[in-house]
């Protein structure tokens, strides 16, 4: 392949999707700049004039990643009754997980976020969790829930919609429906809107 002095189009963002996908198909322990701008046809220098390293790009990929779900969360409750709010959220949870997967590993496979579940609360820093939270709490005050079953119902909720999203991200399990149906079926029956 032969380098490319000069990339036109957006390049971060090539560097940043590029690079997700590098580290889920080989891991973090093998990704390298030079793998990455290998694999993308450009010239180091064209790397280096946006990320100085390794820590600068993985970052802007955590940062990337965390902008574009809770995006994704925030606009599926958008002009959608409350009551319901909770059930799009919880579609576009596993669906933006499902077409990519490569983003899944790269959250969940670290360490970064904290999320702590105690006997009376549901609590976490991560930003696309506080707004999974802040939509499914509107939906259960809408749906009359009282608060003291707010926990239980996050948790089920969260449970739900995460261990779909690792199912889908599963490399040996395979389903052949629907991802936003089956969600959709699961939290209505969860939530008793059906």
């Amino acid at each position: 392949m032969t380098e490319k002095p000069y990339h036109h189009g957006n390049l971060q963002t090539e560097l940043i999707e590029e690079g997700l996908a590098l580290i889920y198909e080989e891991g973090m322990e093998n990704f390298s700049l030079r793998k990455l701008v290998k694999r993308i046809g450009v010239s180091p220098t064209a790397c280096y004039n946006h990320y100085k390293n390794i820590e600068e790009l993985r970052n802007a990929m955590k940062e990337y990643v965390t902008k574009k779900f809770s995006e994704a969360l925030v606009n599926s409750a958008k002009d959608v009754e409350d009551r319901y709010a909770a059930i799009e959220m919880g579609k576009e949870y596993v669906s933006f997980f499902a077409k990519h997967p490569h983003y899944f590993t790269f959250i969940y496979d670290n360490e970064e976020y904290s999320i702590t579940l105690t006997e009376e609360t549901f609590d976490g820093d991560y930003e696309p969790f506080l707004r999974f939270k802040e939509i499914a709490t509107g939906s259960l005050i809408a749906l009359g829930i009282p608060p003291q079953r707010y926990r239980d119902n996050l948790i089920v909720m969260w449970a739900t919609v995460h261990g779909l999203a690792a199912m889908a991200n599963m490399k040996g399990f395979h389903y052949k429906g629907d991802w936003k149906s089956l969600t959709e079926k699961i939290l209505f029956e969860k939530l008793s809107l059906g």
